[in-house]
């Protein structure tokens, strides 16, 4: 007897990514309203944004206030299986009847930091089981590294049943960021500020400032294990040679508008940085640049080498998956001193 096939659902975009990078997209039967890859709409969307136009200096409080209120639920455990998974799953409403109609064998997924310590230690399944009346396999991708990002990756193809192409598949975005961050030796060391949320205003942390690194250059305001809360003074005494306006979850568009923002908030100390005067700020996609740790890393590598070092050969995200911030920066400013 054939074995009947895997069912899938995918609630976080770079699983659904990593998923795809495999050649296995026919498993999945579901996936998160901003898993977007092309093919894959005509697959039901059971989540949806908690935030919606929430102003973005809103969002932060918003978020925090989420999290405040699953440390709440977790108390009272499995029992409230349904808040818990609508609030405690991911960042948005999980549709749950959209989720038992669909009986997936395997669920992917993340916890956030904030979430994650209180929904460990097999709270988050036993709020599945209850719901769904059946345990299915559940994913937890939970990187805040390179190291991890390439962990969670083969974990979405061990639980797909696919190891041995896992291992290929992430062999292959390894190799290929450390190929792209090579291309960088010998081109000199910038200062660089990655900017993660414009208010507050937050450095970019997990692989970011790793990424940053291989590329030869400093991250002046990120540290790994944290997105750091940045002050208008910090962000003046750091002196960066390269702004990036990397705003997790905002499109191009989005992130401009915001980043114009805060430049005029920052008046008193913006036009001092060293970025400023280049014209070395840039803006990039912040749905698909910087923010999926997995595959699409290696396009977000390469985008960081265009602006970094313009001179390489270019990748083409130009104008796509990022911009110079009001038209960018002169040749003559580009290279670094």
């Amino acid at each position: 007897m054939t074995a009947a096939p895997l069912r899938v659902v995918s609630l976080l975009p770079s699983a659904t990514d990593t998923v795809l990078a495999l050649d296995y997209g026919h498993v999945l039967v579901g996936r998160s309203h901003e898993c977007d890859a092309p093919g894959l709409q005509h697959l039901p969307a059971l989540t949806s944004s908690r935030v919606g136009n929430i102003p973005v200096d809103e969002i932060d409080a918003v978020m925090s206030a989420s999290a405040a209120a699953v440390r709440e639920l977790a108390q009272l455990g499995a029992a409230l299986a349904v808040p818990l998974l609508e609030y405690g799953l991911c960042v948005y409403h999980l549709h749950l009847e959209q989720l038992q109609q669909l009986r997936p064998d395997v669920v992917l997924t993340c916890l956030q930091a904030a979430h994650g310590a209180v929904l460990s230690d097999g709270l988050l399944e036993a709020a599945l089981h209850s719901v769904l009346g059946y345990a299915p396999r559940v994913v937890h991708c939970a990187a805040e590294r390179l190291d991890g990002v390439w962990r969670d990756m083969q974990a979405v193809a061990d639980g797909l049943e696919v190891p041995e192409r896992g291992r290929a598949v992430v062999e292959k975005h390894r190799q290929h960021l450390a190929d792209v961050a090579a291309s960088a030796r010998g081109r000199g060391s910038l200062r660089v500020a990655a900017i993660q949320w414009p208010q507050p205003l937050m450095a970019c942390g997990a692989w970011v400032p790793e990424m940053i690194k291989m590329a030869g250059s400093q991250d002046v305001c990120g540290a790994v294990d944290h997105a750091e809360v940045v002050s208008e003074q910090q962000l003046g005494t750091a002196a960066p040679d390269v702004v990036i306006f990397a705003l997790c979850g905002l499109t191009l568009e989005q992130s401009l508008q915001a980043a114009r923002a805060t430049i005029r908030r920052l008046a008193d100390t913006w036009p001092s940085l060293p970025a400023a005067r280049a014209g070395r700020v840039a803006v990039v996609d912040g749905e698909h640049v910087f923010s999926r740790p997995g595959p699409l890393l290696s396009q977000s590598m390469e985008v960081l080498m265009e602006l970094m070092h313009p001179e390489v050969q270019p990748y083409g995200h130009q104008g796509k998956l990022w911009r110079w911030l009001d038209g960018g920066s002169s040749d003559a400013a580009l290279a670094p001193a």
